[in-house]
């Protein structure tokens, strides 16, 4: 049985489809390493709420695409991809990206598109892959697991393992229950004017954002010597287009998950080209 064969045969033991194609989703194009496009690991999310599938590229077949940990009754698996370092470009319309050029490398751009530069990781990657109650979704790991239950343990900050009270999830967003010094600390900086409420705003950056109905930043400062980071509370009802709506009677403390975030802030995960 061929690696296409094993793969579709694993997503469904998982209760998910996916289509394994033997062409590249992008068109060939060959770069001054020597890579083509059709060498790297692609792999997207297609079709419409319940019809939704994964439809996977595994590229080069000296690469390794896996799956392993399966947990069917959470339609999920992990999934390891390991590729050697490969440089390629990925097009973005100029009407949705706002690109520091000091943090990417923009290869060229014309009126409706602009190109940047990627590098594949040359070491193991890890995503976890499934549905998260409505939709699909795929997440990179911070690190090698290969079980489902140890998926989630990782994705999960040291801040959020912590937390004595409630706590609430939608995506990647944790909400915890605020310590008293955590209100206090919102308290003074609302009194000294450090932050304002803002209302119907969106919670960190992406394509669809989760947006909350009132929103506050305290921003980084010292505490005498001390730094003491920013720090994002949200109150009342939380939306997002792919979850059911979270809400939050008091403040509660924002934690994003562990996924690997580039400096731009937005998650990035080599290879995919469907992003939360």
């Amino acid at each position: 049985m061929g690696n296409h064969e094993v793969l579709a045969r694993r997503f469904a033991e998982a209760n998910l489809r996916v289509e394994v194609i033997e062409r590249q989703i992008q068109r060939v194009t060959r770069w001054s390493s020597g890579a083509t496009t059709s060498d790297v690991f692609q792999m997207t999310i297609l079709g419409r709420r319940r019809e939704e599938y994964f439809r996977m590229w595994p590229g080069a077949h000296t690469n390794r695409v896996e799956a392993e940990g399966i947990d069917r009754e959470r339609r999920q698996l992990v999934l390891m991809v390991h590729e050697p370092e490969r440089t390629f470009e990925e097009q973005l319309p100029k009407r949705r990206v706002n690109l520091d050029p000091a943090k990417v490398k923009v290869v060229r751009e014309d009126k409706h598109f602009i190109w940047i530069e990627h590098r594949t990781d040359a070491r193991k990657r890890h995503f976890l892959c499934g549905r998260d109650e409505r939709q699909l979704f795929i997440c990179q790991l911070p690190r090698a697991v290969t079980t489902v239950r140890h998926a989630h343990e990782v994705l999960r900050a040291p801040e959020v393992s912590r937390a004595a009270g409630k706590t609430a999830r939608q995506g990647e967003w944790f909400f915890l229950e605020p310590t008293v010094k955590d209100l206090a600390a919102l308290a003074s900086a609302l009194r000294e004017f450090r932050t304002v409420i803002r209302h119907g705003v969106p919670i960190g950056r992406g394509g669809n954002p989760h947006v909350a109905e009132e929103l506050a930043v305290i921003p980084a400062t010292l505490a005498g010597a001390k730094p003491v980071e920013r720090t994002v509370f949200a109150r009342g009802r939380v939306r997002h287009v792919d979850h059911d709506t979270v809400y939050l009677p008091s403040w509660a403390k924002v934690v994003r998950n562990t996924e690997p975030v580039a400096d731009d802030g937005i998650a990035r995960m080599d290879g995919i080209r469907w992003i939360d």
